[in-house]
């Protein structure tokens, strides 16, 4: 992907868990763009799987792992975090 195209300020996610910070994440931050790690993505979308699929909710506590930026996306809180993708 072009970093050009993503304007400084810019909120960029990456869905890579092999690496916490990616080449692209990093060359993004640099850039001045606030992002969000694989993992943080992982953890923010398996309520909403859990849902859609039939198994009811999950809190952090139930089950029992807590990603590394997960507070700080306002799990637990009630509030639902969700994941956008902006095509370019």
């Amino acid at each position: 992907m072009d970093i050009d195209r993503i304007a400084p300020g810019s909120y960029v996610g990456d869905v890579v868990l092999k690496a916490e910070v990616t080449p692209f994440l990093h060359a993004v931050k640099a850039k001045g763009c606030t992002i969000q790690v694989g993992s943080d993505m992982l953890f923010g979308m398996i309520t909403a799987c859990l849902e859609f699929f039939g198994f009811g909710s999950a809190t952090p506590d139930l089950m029992g792992v807590v990603g590394p930026g997960y507070a700080r996306l306002g799990a637990g809180s009630g509030r639902r975090v969700s994941t956008l993708q902006t095509g370019a």
